[in-house]
């Protein structure tokens, strides 16, 4: 909810938001960036990081700051 309320707040559009029935992930969609927010439980179950273990790393300070 809070992130929805800052995007909000700083006029940044969202495409999509869902979560699954327990809120174990939350899923934001901002277009061109997905944000997925975990329970410890379901973020060590999905492992993305595994999964995307050869994608490209970008820092966030570098676009945020």
């Amino acid at each position: 909810e809070e992130v929805v309320k800052k995007a909000k707040e700083e006029a940044i559009e969202i495409h999509h938001v869902e979560w699954d029935k327990e809120f174990k992930w939350v899923l934001v969609d901002f277009f061109d960036v997905a944000l997925h927010i975990f329970s410890e439980d379901a973020r060590s179950f999905y492992d993305l990081e595994h999964l995307w273990k050869e994608a490209k790393k970008i820092s966030l300070k570098k676009i945020l700051y």
